[in-house]
């Protein structure tokens, strides 16, 4: 690695492709278990109580992070949250890294 900083922008539909090829390596699998995305869907669809972004490294996407508030969340999978949290999710999907 080198001293760059490290950055943090939104997914794109673009990245579905990357994103698709991290969720299947066995270093991610481990975090997400057999949780499947419909990453095709999700990127096109901006939610208010979500953010997703793509970590890079010398504009080098490296990571995934997803920012949630599971008050506002629709699925319930949280459960019963109150306001002013965040659930975080964040994937190396980079293996050397």
């Amino acid at each position: 690695m080198n001293d760059s900083p490290l950055t943090l922008r939104k997914a794109l539909p673009a990245d579905e492709g990357t994103l698709k090829n991290w969720s299947t390596q066995a270093h991610v699998r481990v975090a997400i278990g057999e949780e499947s995305w419909d990453w095709e869907n999700e990127l096109n669809i901006d939610y208010p109580w979500r953010q997703m972004l793509i970590a890079e490294l010398d504009a080098r996407p490296i990571g995934f992070v997803q920012i949630i508030d599971p008050h506002m969340e629709v699925t319930g999978y949280w459960g019963d949250i109150g306001p002013y949290k965040r659930a975080l999710d964040m994937w190396i999907g980079e293996k050397e890294f």
